[in-house]
């Protein structure tokens, strides 16, 4: 599973409730489209997500070792679960399947070859952070684990861009783990 956030789920029959916070004078929104998301070998070492320093040391657009930076336009959709009605008028629930959908435009020979990658079909560790600067994760030192497949699309006019779309995809039974991004400004 790719989160390794666990909330403190109850083991009995209590029904346990979260605080919640509403504003009728100064309301908290969060604004929606994925603008970046942070990619790196799914083996990569865990770190201090909240650190700026950290994330610093190993951002890079080359090396083996380094987190690259994809800029784009994303969205995650409500995931897909499945319910399964068990004995005693009970239901057990699959871990969810999230897709983050992304579009790439600048699609120059480096973003191309890292593009035609994904088609090797082999794990990611990932992060991604929306335009207001909320950086989701598998948990306060980890990326979500999954896949990232591409392709690229040639529209049919000149007047339209080609793009580089695909989804990122993990599986988890809680949503990701989500911090103010250090990075953003």
């Amino acid at each position: 599973m790719s989160v390794l956030f666990l909330p403190p789920c109850p083991t009995d029959c209590e029904s346990p409730q979260q605080p919640v916070s509403f504003s009728t004078c100064a309301p908290e929104y969060h604004w929606g489209e994925v603008s970046k998301v942070y990619i790196a070998p799914a083996d990569l070492l865990t770190f201090d997500l909240t650190q700026l320093a950290n994330w610093t040391t190993r951002l890079g657009d080359t090396g083996d070792d380094k987190i690259r930076t994809l800029i784009g336009i994303g969205e995650m959709p409500e995931p897909e679960i499945t319910e399964i009605a068990t004995s005693g008028d009970r239901k057990a629930y699959s871990s969810r399947q999230y897709t983050l959908n992304f579009t790439i435009d600048e699609t120059n020979d480096y973003n191309y070859s890292w593009m035609a990658m994904t088609g090797c079909n082999t794990n990611y560790q990932f992060w991604f952070e929306t335009s207001d600067g909320i950086l989701y994760t598998g948990g306060p030192d980890s990326g979500l684990e999954g896949t990232a497949i591409f392709h690229q699309i040639i529209p049919r006019l000149r007047t339209e861009l080609v793009t580089f779309v695909g989804t990122f995809k993990w599986q988890a039974y809680f949503a990701p783990y989500r911090i103010d991004s250090p990075m953003a400004v």
